[in-house]
């Protein structure tokens, strides 16, 4: 069952790690301690499937996606690359062209902090949603027309930073310095009550278009950034990629090219006041982990690990029960990752 902030202060969480809920302590190590097990596996409530529309070969995933765990298209399984895929000694590299003789691969693309790169130099606009986060400030960084770093004299500390402070303001701000393309080198900013949508505006012809949207809990914006190979489009000719929902969901008719489905796993997003969900929902190990933190900074290393793996055991245990592992498919290339065209090759 998903539960809230406000019901994990009102639970024994508060009394097991001695901490009053109102402690911003508490909330500091409830955060970390989500943030740990987000990473120890996969856990219920963590992954998520996803259908979007695709318009180009180069997706960038929503704000809440970590990773790509599985993807198809046209119904088919899609192989899914990491960084190192294109790399390998006597490998030919995937063609990142539209169309080849070769099979679809998502290829890994890292992280990004838009998810729209700019078409041209550009200055950048913030608009807050809320009037209350008038006044904040946000980093923004990126490279001059010269590819060089963007350095400005910070007006409140007196200090030179990498990059250019904005002060949110109604109804938007917009830097001063002008980045070039593709993309934004990194944002910082802080926590916010509602969201930020940034734009680009082009020097040249004054065109603003939509680039990212911050959301209020998230401090480094990032997004992750694949791209699809031989990607597919609607009644393309030998392609029949038409969208025919998934059994619950109906086809999306607004999408002009393919719709693709994929399983995700989740980004751990701080929880920051008592409506926000939390991402690990068991109470059990979220006390476990907790207490192996209060261990582990009180040097008592052995009774640490014990406190951890009682919080591994409780995930395992509630995981089993939502996602019996008799259900878990397990595919194994019988001829490695290689086509069989390649591999029959010459053969009679």
């Amino acid at each position: 069952m998903r539960k809230t902030l406000a019901q994990a202060k009102t639970s024994t969480l508060p009394q097991s790690v001695g901490l009053a809920a109102c402690d911003p302590r508490f909330l500091t190590l409830l955060n970390e301690a989500q943030e740990r097990l987000a990473f120890m596996g996969k856990w219920w409530g963590t992954y998520k499937r996803l259908r979007i529309c695709v318009t180009a070969g180069c997706i960038t995933w929503p704000q809440e996606v970590l990773t790509v765990e599985a993807i198809k298209t046209c119904q088919v399984g899609t192989p899914i690359r990491n960084e190192w895929f294109e790399f390998q000694d006597d490998v030919r590299a995937p063609a990142t062209s539209d169309c080849g003789e070769e099979s679809r691969q998502l290829l890994d693309r890292g992280i990004v902090y838009q998810y729209r790169d700019f078409t041209a130099l550009s200055t950048v606009r913030l608009y807050p949603a809320l009037a209350s986060d008038v006044g904040k400030r946000i980093l923004l960084q990126g490279n001059d027309a010269n590819g060089n770093p963007i350095r400005t004299l910070d007006s409140v500390s007196g200090e030179w930073v990498t990059g250019e402070y904005v002060t949110l303001a109604s109804p938007f701000a917009e830097s001063t310095s002008e980045f070039d393309v593709p993309a934004l080198t990194g944002a910082q900013k802080p926590l916010t009550n509602g969201q930020i949508t940034v734009t680009s505006v082009a020097v040249t012809d004054a065109v603003e278009t939509q680039i990212a949207i911050w959301g209020p809990s998230v401090l480094n914006p990032e997004y992750r950034r694949n791209y699809l190979t031989y990607w597919p489009r609607v009644c393309r000719d030998g392609d029949l990629c038409e969208d025919a929902g998934d059994g619950c969901t109906t086809a999306d008719t607004s999408c002009t090219n393919s719709v693709v489905e994929a399983i995700v796993r989740l980004k751990c997003i701080p929880v920051v006041v008592d409506s926000d969900w939390l991402f690990i929902e068991n109470i059990e190990a979220l006390k476990h982990m907790m207490r192996a933190i209060q261990k582990e900074d009180a040097n008592l290393m052995q009774e640490s690990e014990q406190y951890r793996q009682m919080a591994i055991r409780a995930l395992r245990n509630e995981l089993e029960a939502m996602s019996p592992k008799e259900r878990t498919t397990i595919n194994v290339p019988a001829y490695g990752t290689a086509s069989p065209r390649r591999i029959f090759a010459g053969f009679i």
